[in-house]
């Protein structure tokens, strides 16, 4: 504990919360904590009678780190340092940047580690004292669990877009598996999905509207996920997985499902492949090649389509007869491409995209994710910084309103959201 010594009023500008002691007489009261890490203390002299008592401001604020304001660089007094919450080591302002990294794609450790770096935390040798860096990712993930849905509140969406395109996606993360005959299975098994939609509305840039992990990408799943908001969009894109399209048409009847071009393009590509080896390349010879041609428009298709018959192949016309009446309805509802709005995208291309780092992130981890809640937070973080809203600033602020308006402290404990032994809801 600090000395105890009393300042002149004049310097203390912390205000009594406690009933009837908001006009009293407020004095610094000396610090408490360690050296590097001391917090100001206040005494409290009623003007109504009551004893005289010490109190910490709701957000106690811990001398600053470099001595000095990092905006406008100029040297901050003790009381004047970063608030923290009431009982954490470290301030809101470490808790935002580490908050902002692991949306960014670092892992927990690698957060984790940063801020305890910063914040001049870092464990020491028992024996000699010396600070030795820990790879320990636990504070990072419980950082996560308590304050991400506070930073993602504000852009949080009550609605799909009501006007432009919703497209829809799923990214599926593999682990290596064996068969029930102990054999390696080729790629592994799927053992969970995130679900991923934007919206291209009106505005300028297309956003990432939610992302959320399942166990699988069943029918069921996708309704789930579909129903979080309210509303409906107009119309969507996305490719023809059967669980996917079959929760759009059952919950969004009137929503124009426009399936990918671009996967129906390369479903077409690859079978034409598989048909050439197997004994029809001179028949397929000059419709390969022609293919993306063929989905500039309707009159291109037609022709390739008419071509493709005559080929006889028979694989092909199968193909045909399913897809053929579906791209015949798309090439007539898209339009010309020089009067195609900007929010009517043909293809899942850019929610692809802006997927990638989140992919990449999330991938090496893949066997670690198994808590589907605690994935979902991270996910929160992930989808403010793919639409360029993970700022610490705001995240800082954020925090503190959200600890003030719990008395300081945060509502809920670290580590609650927890499974059961042996039953992860992730997979």
């Amino acid at each position: 504990m600090g000395g105890v010594g009393s300042g002149p009023r004049s310097q203390a500008t912390a205000v009594c919360l406690r009933a009837g002691h908001a006009t009293s007489r407020v004095t610094l009261d000396g610090t408490y904590g360690k050296p590097g890490h001391r917090r100001q203390r206040y005494r409290c002299v009623p003007l109504n009678g009551d004893a005289a008592h010490r109190f910490t401001e709701e957000l106690p604020r811990e001398e600053s780190w470099t001595g000095d304001c990092d905006v406008c660089e100029r040297p901050v007094k003790l009381r004047d340092g970063p608030q923290a919450a009431r009982g954490y080591q470290f301030v809101a302002r470490g808790i935002a940047g580490a908050l902002k990294s692991v949306g960014a794609g670092s892992s927990y450790m690698q957060a984790s580690r940063i801020a305890r770096e910063r914040a001049n935390r870092m464990r020491t040798d028992p024996a000699t004292g010396v600070p030795r860096l820990s790879n320990h990712g636990q504070l990072g993930g419980d950082w996560v669990e308590v304050f991400a849905p506070v930073v993602f509140e504000p852009h949080r969406p009550d609605d799909w877009p009501a006007t432009g395109t919703l497209v829809l996606d799923h990214l599926p993360f593999r682990v290596r598996a064996l068969n029930t005959r102990g054999r390696r299975i080729p790629g592994g098994r799927v053992v969970f999905d995130v679900f991923a939609a934007m919206g291209y509305d009106d505005r300028a840039e297309p956003r990432i509207w939610r992302l959320e992990a399942f166990p699988n990408a069943s029918a069921a799943n996708w309704s789930t996920f579909l129903r979080r908001l309210g509303g409906q969009p107009p119309r969507v894109v996305c490719d023809n997985h059967t669980g996917m399209t079959s929760a759009v048409r059952a919950l969004w009847p009137s929503t124009d499902l426009y399936l990918c071009e671009w996967h129906l393009r390369h479903a077409l590509e690859r079978l034409l492949d598989a048909q050439a080896r197997a004994g029809h390349a001179t028949a397929l010879g000059t419709l390969r090649p022609r293919v993306e041609a063929a989905f500039a428009g309707a009159f291109f298709w037609a022709r390739f389509v008419a071509d493709c018959r005559a080929a006889g192949v028979p694989a092909l016309d199968r193909w045909l007869d399913v897809n053929d009446p579906i791209l015949q309805s798309q090439f007539a509802r898209r339009g010309f491409r020089s009067v195609r709005a900007a929010n009517m995208p043909l293809t899942t291309g850019g929610l692809e995209q802006r997927l990638r780092p989140i992919r990449d992130a999330i991938h090496p981890r893949r066997y670690a994710l198994k808590n589907r809640e605690r994935t979902n937070r991270l996910l929160m973080l992930m989808q403010l910084h793919a639409n360029g809203d993970d700022s610490e600033i705001a995240y800082r602020k954020v925090i503190r309103d959200w600890l003030a308006s719990n008395g300081g402290r945060p509502r809920g404990d670290r580590r609650s959201i927890t499974d059961p032994a042996g039953a992860p809801s992730l997979r």
